[in-house]
């Protein structure tokens, strides 16, 4: 028997003006499952994965989180799909230590310095984001989704600004985070990510494929 859903959408559209970014599109992402979207530049991905984090409004469709709809705009959606983006927000005047115990709910100290540790970025947790490397923002960003309650996981492009480790790190972390009530979408151009994840993938390339 397959897992039930942890995240469905039904019928997504969304719109800049005359341009149709995502049109008609149904997907189900079950519990313990990662699905890679995939596609060209423009197909759709970047703008699919703000929506489903409630960043940006969809046109039209709906989404469901654990089998009940959830409104993209609410609190509700908000405390239960987490999403590292392209633009994931860094507070100027807090350490990265700092960021990730607010999201981290009572897991406490230790558990932010062992995500920390596991993503190699240990050394920094006393420094500001804006002192960091790309790669380093990177892994800190990646290191909040083992401390920040979850139930969706949306990762824009996660292995940008990775080197080969930091890929294959990222491959085992993912995997391990899927629990069975638990989702991840992840947007990629890596075939070596998507390959190591043996996940299926959801291709944009033609928008409203399931």
């Amino acid at each position: 028997m397959s897992p039930a859903p942890v995240l469905s959408a039904a019928g997504l559209r969304k719109t800049y003006g005359e341009l149709v970014v995502v049109d008609d599109l149904t997907f189900d992402v079950p519990g313990g499952g990662v699905v890679a979207l995939v596609g060209p530049n423009g197909a759709g991905k970047s703008t699919l994965l703000e929506c489903l984090a409630g960043a940006a409004p969809l046109d039209a469709g709906a989404i469901a989180v654990g089998g009940v709809r959830s409104d993209p705009s609410s609190a509700a959606h908000w405390r239960q799909v987490f999403g590292i983006l392209d633009d994931f927000t860094w507070l100027p005047d807090l350490t990265v230590a700092d960021h990730l115990v607010l999201m981290s709910g009572d897991r406490g100290a230790e558990a932010v310095d062992a995500a920390l540790e596991r993503f190699g970025v240990a050394g920094q947790r006393d420094r500001l984001p804006e002192s960091l490397s790309a790669g380093q923002r990177r892994r800190a960003a990646l290191a909040a989704a083992r401390v920040r309650p979850w139930r969706v996981l949306l990762l824009d492009e996660p292995e940008q600004h990775l080197d080969a480790d930091g890929i294959d790190l990222l491959a085992d972390e993912l995997v391990s985070m899927a629990t069975p009530d638990r989702c991840i979408l992840l947007s990629s151009h890596a075939a070596g990510l998507v390959d190591r994840l043996g996940c299926p993938v959801l291709d944009l390339t033609r928008s409203g494929r399931t």
